[in-house]
């Protein structure tokens, strides 16, 4: 089994491993006709489109945008975080690398970017980017202030929108400094770039939302099968049999981009290898619900899929009993409590014994002084996941 990492923040430096119409009426005038409707990201666009830069910036533009599973080796981070390049920001020899990250809960419609304060760890929708990423003369950019509107949400990692006249800051690092979400502050005097309007797209073809309660609906003989470990993120797949839980299955690969990949399962169970050599059809499910709905005698294990706990431990998913929390008897366990309500074991004081801190998706879900960590689990490749988030006290 490889092995997982938590990250977490601390106070102390420690870091772990790790629209309006109006009508007219009266005085005998009469009632002014409704303006036509304007596609919001037409009227974005629009907005901007002779719209000088700011006194000087440089204009950028930005390119295509991709999400985790969508990038080689594949990079799903603690929160959506699509990736991609910005033109025209530095050597030209050297890439510019932008990206757009969002909380797990953004919700469809126009975000204003001032909000962050150009601080990458209080923006939870962010416009950023590096010129020259990973070169000596790298320089950090953030945006200070701009809209970014969301106008279609298939999964937290699948969406679409637009950003228009967005300026962004030369930044540098500031606290908190060693957190799974490092600050950032404006140089003053520093440099500027600004991006009039651009749209992204990471929705993907057959891209679902494993979560109970996700807005997107399942079609019939079809099932969703998460991509990531948290399952936040899916694929649908068709399900053209009837076996269900612990059958041995077959899988049948997508013949093109634009298909999708079948199995024998019946319908909300995946063809899956994840816990053995071999596939079997293994019940689909959403540990971050109250009731998982796994088959008797099974668990909501990691990519949202029913399975023995007996199977997990062995090839190293740790168990602990104690619940939300709890003391755990262990340092390390990657799931406590009970189902419904898991949490992880993290010994964030070093005491021996870690804590049961309850499993969330997002940060916007942890509460006040709270922030969120995350399990980062290595993948094929060198890719990682870190989209396991866990609410725990900051300042640990």
């Amino acid at each position: 089994m490889t092995y997982r990492r938590a990250d977490v923040a601390s106070s102390s430096g420690w870091r772990w491993g790790v629209v309006l119409l109006t009508a007219v009426v009266g005085c005998g005038r009469e009632t002014q006709a409704p303006a036509p409707v304007q596609d919001p990201m037409e009227a974005l666009e629009q907005e901007t489109l002779h719209q000088p830069p700011p006194a000087g910036c440089t204009e950028i533009t930005l390119g295509e945008l991709e999400n985790g599973i969508e990038l080689s080796p594949v990079r799903y981070g603690q929160q959506p975080t699509y990736r991609g390049e910005f033109s025209n920001l530095g050597d030209p020899a050297v890439a510019d690398s932008a990206y757009i990250r969002l909380d797990v809960n953004t919700a469809l419609g126009l975000h204003d970017l001032a909000n962050g304060g150009t601080n990458l760890f209080s923006c939870e929708q962010c416009v950023y980017g590096y010129q020259d990423a990973g070169a000596s003369t790298a320089k950090t950019f953030v945006a200070e202030s701009g809209k970014l509107f969301v106008a279609s949400k298939v999964s937290p990692q699948q969406t679409a929108g637009a950003i228009a006249n967005v300026l962004l800051r030369e930044s540098v690092a500031a606290p908190p400094l060693r957190v799974p979400y490092t600050g950032t502050a404006p140089v003053e005097g520093g440099e500027c770039r600004w991006i009039r309007f651009a749209k992204w797209s990471t929705i993907r073809p057959g891209g679902c939302d494993p979560r109970e309660g996700a807005l997107t609906t399942i079609p019939p003989n079809h099932t969703c099968v998460a991509d990531d470990t948290v399952g936040s993120d899916g694929t649908l797949e068709e399900s053209l049999g009837t076996k269900t839980q612990g059958q041995a299955c077959t899988y049948t690969p997508a013949a093109s981009e634009d298909q999708l990949a079948s199995t024998d399962c019946a319908p909300g169970y995946a063809c899956s290898s994840a816990y053995n050599d071999t596939r079997q059809c293994l019940a689909t499910c959403d540990f971050m619900a109250a009731d998982p709905g796994c088959p008797t005698g099974t668990v909501c294990g990691v990519y949202g899929l029913c399975i023995e706990q007996s199977v997990m431990e062995p090839i190293g998913y740790l168990f602990d009993p104690a619940l939300i929390g709890e003391t755990c008897s262990v340092n390390w366990a990657e799931f406590c409590g009970v189902e419904g309500a898991r949490g992880v074991c993290v010994d964030l004081t070093r005491s021996g014994h870690g804590t049961c801190y309850r499993y969330a998706r997002a940060r916007s879900e942890c509460g006040a002084g709270e922030e969120l960590g995350y399990v980062s689990y290595p993948l094929a490749n060198g890719g990682v996941d870190n989209t396991s988030g866990w609410c725990y006290p900051d300042g640990l």
